[in-house]
């Protein structure tokens, strides 16, 4: 057996355990930046949790709250200058996958405010990047316990970067903080934590402990998907529940990275403006089918151990989807298609996959969902 596994992260979970560990905050320096979205982090009451464990340690701060929906490389960069000027010496990300992946780029062009976009993406720096805390406040993109950051480039695609410096050293989690959640955002963001579970499981470089934590988060999505989808109100334990299995899946793929449905589901987001959660839960369907038929003892495994049977997770993925439909909507013509598979050339996600995905496996899941 062979594993490799490493966790710089510490994670600090339950009811108010950002102003319970406030003094965890002095270790990485007296100034910080905070790093929102608009609205998310107060709304939440994680802003206002964090500010007052910051204050009760004698810690100053600064705000920058204008991080998007799929981040983009300028507002990161604009952080990372406020964080300069700021004297700022560790980055706190609040709110879900957007703001915690957005801190992790801000800690590493904060070392050099002439850092450019494609040295950021290299992974490569002169300088280790600022410490990072991170808070999060949906259950779903697991970003509190990986190193991975996923930002829009200049162009309007999404890329991604990692290092082992770019943990997080510290992460807070309260489910309190998505009570205040729609149903759409709390569906969408499940169905995001149940691709990262049943992507890093089914994938070439998974190791025995990382399907361990894929396997405990699909058992426990499951439950709490059947729920979602046919009732509005979840309770403070079912949140609980729900934020438990997106750190199961941020575990696994903090191992993997992920799969096709996640390589297949950026452009949904880019151009459809379609949530993340929902365009990768869209090739879930498709990708359980690829490795029914790829990776058939892996998957019979896999469907003994997580206790519901390969019709049975689909459907709970399609029942959360808007419109209960693998489409969710979107239809493409024949060339908006085509004009898509260049992405998918050697692309890293793809090879982890079992069989052979591809440009070509690309065009013919691409046309059996959206062509119209």
């Amino acid at each position: 057996m062979e594993m490799n596994f490493v966790l710089p992260t510490r994670l600090v979970t339950g009811r108010d355990c950002v102003i319970k560990n406030a003094s965890l905050l002095a270790e990485y320096g007296k100034k910080c930046i905070i790093v929102t979205g608009k609205s998310s982090a107060k709304k939440s009451g994680a802003l206002d949790d964090m500010t007052k464990a910051l204050d009760l340690v004698g810690i100053e701060w600064c705000v920058f709250d204008g991080i998007e929906q799929n981040p983009s490389y300028a507002s990161c960069k604009k952080a990372s200058l406020l964080a300069i000027d700021f004297g700022a010496q560790f980055v706190v990300g609040i709110g879900g996958g957007s703001p915690l992946d957005a801190a992790k780029a801000v800690a590493v062009l904060a070392t050099d405010g002439k850092m450019d976009e494609k040295t950021m993406y290299s992974s490569v720096w002169e300088r280790k990047p600022l410490p990072i805390v991170c808070v999060g406040t949906t259950a779903g993109t697991g970003s509190e316990v990986t190193p991975v950051s996923v930002i829009t480039n200049s162009s309007g695609m999404k890329k991604s970067f990692r290092a082992i410096t770019t943990f997080p050293l510290l992460s807070f989690g309260d489910a309190k903080y998505t009570m205040s959640l729609s149903r759409s955002f709390t569906r969408s963001t499940a169905i995001d934590a149940l691709c990262h579970c049943v992507e890093s499981y089914f994938n070439r470089t998974a190791n025995e402990l990382s399907r361990c934590f894929a396997v405990r988060g699909v058992q426990i999505l499951c439950e709490m998907l059947a729920k979602t989808a046919t009732d509005d109100t979840l309770s403070y334990e079912d949140r609980e529940k729900l934020y438990c299995a997106s750190i199961y899946g941020g575990l696994a793929i903090s191992v993997t990275g992920t799969a096709f449905p996640h390589a297949f589901g950026y452009f949904l987001t880019e151009n459809h403006d379609l949530a993340h959660g929902n365009a990768c839960g869209a090739y879930l369907p498709e990708f359980i089918e690829y490795n029914a038929a790829n990776a058939k003892e892996l998957c019979d495994s896999f469907f003994a151990s997580v206790g519901v049977s390969k019709k049975e997770l689909c459907a709970l993925v399609v029942e959360n989807l808007p419109e209960k439909q693998v489409s969710c909507g979107v239809r493409l013509s024949k060339e908006q298609i085509d004009e898509l598979l260049p992405r998918y050339e050697n692309n890293a996600s793809l090879k982890k996959c079992y069989g052979t995905a591809d440009a070509a496996l690309a065009k013919k899941i691409l046309s059996k969902l959206f062509l119209a």
